[in-house]
């Protein structure tokens, strides 16, 4: 330990930036696993290598700061949209947000430093300690504000759906916690304790590993089961955001019906992405008119589009429309609105810029299911209301028998945003014990069971309809039926055991 004691501070915290970067490999799709095992045991030696909380916090937040830059590099592609007017954006949305985003996390580790020091905890007991601390601090980053849980370290196992059985017990922030703790087994090398280093390192990968295989097996044939149900997958391979004139808007409109009308006609529901319809279809009922008037007769759509709040002064929204050939048959306004994008926080709304004070959208009620005739009960989720663990089924309702996300990552570019995106709706699937389907405008499209696997999958920019049986629901998980209760407990068991080793032993000495 005095060898990393006598990094100092300014090297020290670009080193730890550069580690938090390097982690960002191992996230989708690029699946670089083992650079884990080499960022997090330096890191966590550098952090508690510090003898003042100041240091401590400058390591933890730059370790984080890295990490969140390289997961959520893509956000640069997003100022593409109008390039030439927000480009001095862009440094704001690939270094300030990451940045907010690890000041709201690095609390939490610190408060962990803290524990550390003042209990006297050994090294195994303080890794213990920081895996627990780096479940709640994302957590807590998905829920602070509007929440923004983009990219938890858990992700990094959405490869495989043995991989991700766990999730159904303990979400992907448990996820987090347990490749934490696995991660920075090889710290303990540092004290030259091979034994603990290689049984802290390998059983949490043992039990995720053992776990999968056991609950796969257990539920891949029910999860892969078709139902009845038949549904069309629509992915025109556009950019539903790009700016088009009334004509234009049309022509997307008639391609849309092409593709999903050109079939057989066997699908139950055809699915559209986010914003297909930029029509005020719910305010102007002549527009409504032209989307549905060549419907064929049992014709139901599932489509994104522009909506009006019911208010005296309608404001625009974002909504999900179930659409026939006699009109609306049900809607969802989006909840969950995505900051700077779809409504201007409050700590921007002063600021005289046009980038910070743009029009906002109306924010929907909340989660829905709906009950279509002719459809089984559907939770649907707009863009990156999908993102949110424990979060994506409306509370206190019938349980769907599936999820749909009509989403448009054209926004990302072809980058690893919309790649991390699909990631997400496989963890939600596999987390709630329901199948997911999934249509982006751009893409990525796809038909996810609900044990993870991919039975359709449309690559990005590909232009393609797909006909598919809906898989059955599993029963609910225990995820799915007390999220909450199975994060703290996740955290506190680890709280638990890191006490009982320090019980179990003499306690660590600290330099002052």
């Amino acid at each position: 330990m005095d060898r990393f004691a006598r990094v100092r501070t300014g090297p020290g915290g670009l080193l730890l930036f550069i580690l938090g970067l390097a982690t960002a490999l191992a996230q989708p799709p690029l699946w670089v696993l083992p650079v884990l095992w080499v960022t997090y045991p330096l890191a966590l030696l550098l952090i508690l290598s510090r003898t003042d909380w100041r240091g401590s916090w400058l390591f933890i937040f730059a370790f984080w700061w890295g990490q969140i830059i390289g997961g959520m590099y893509w956000l640069g592609w997003v100022v593409g949209v109008d390039l030439a007017t927000y480009w001095w954006v862009t440094p704001f949305a690939v270094l300030g947000l990451p940045a907010f985003l690890a000041l709201v996390q690095s609390p939490w580790w610190l408060a962990g430093w803290f524990a550390v020091r003042q209990f006297r905890l050994g090294l195994a007991s303080a890794i213990l300690v920081f895996a627990a601390t780096a479940m709640a601090a994302e957590g807590f980053r998905g829920w602070v504000m509007t929440g923004l849980p983009w990219g938890p370290l858990g992700t990094v196992w959405g490869f495989h759906p043995v991989t991700m059985q766990l999730s159904a017990w303990v979400g992907i922030f448990g996820l987090t916690a347990l490749t934490t703790l696995s991660a920075g087994g090889p710290a303990l090398f540092a004290l030259r304790r091979p034994v603990p280093a290689i049984a802290v390192t390998v059983l949490p990968l043992i039990g995720l590993l053992g776990f999968g295989l056991w609950r796969y097996d257990r539920v891949q044939e029910r999860a892969a089961a078709p139902t009845d149900t038949v549904v069309r997958l629509v992915q025109p391979g556009t950019n539903s955001l790009a700016r088009l004139d009334d004509a234009g808007k049309q022509r997307r409109i008639g391609d849309l019906k092409s593709m999903t009308f050109s079939g057989d006609g066997s699908h139950d529901v055809a699915i559209w992405s986010e914003t297909s319809i930029q029509f005020f279809i719910d305010y102007f009922p002549e527009e409504l008119d032209w989307v549905i008037r060549d419907f064929p007769d049992n014709s139901l759509i599932i489509s994104g589009g522009l909506g009006a709040s019911p208010e005296t002064s309608p404001t625009p929204t974002n909504t999900a429309y179930a659409l026939t050939k006699d009109g609306i048959a049900a809607r969802h306004d989006k909840s969950h609105l995505v900051p700077f994008g779809e409504y201007k926080p409050w700590f921007v709304r002063w600021i005289p810029i046009a980038a910070f004070s743009a029009g906002s959208f109306w924010e929907g009620p909340g989660l829905n299911t709906w009950t279509i005739p002719g459809l089984p009960p559907v939770s649907p989720l707009i863009c990156y209301e999908m993102i949110f663990p424990g979060n994506v089924i409306k509370a206190g309702g019938p349980r769907p028998e599936w999820m749909v996300n009509i989403s448009n990552d054209g926004w990302y570019g072809n980058t690893s945003g919309p790649r991390q995106h699909f990631i997400h709706a496989r963890f939600r699937a596999v987390e709630e014990g329901l199948p997911m389907v999934r249509v982006g405008g751009s893409g990525i499209s796809g038909l996810i069971d609900a044990a993870g696997f991919v039975h359709e999958r449309i690559p990005y920019g590909a232009a393609k309809a797909a006909n598919l049986p809906l898989p059955h629901a599993l029963p609910i998980t225990p995820f799915g039926r007390h999220s909450r209760t199975n994060f703290w407990m996740t955290i506190c068991g680890l709280l638990f055991f890191a006490g009982l080793i320090r019980l179990r032993k003499n306690p660590t000495h600290y330099p002052a």
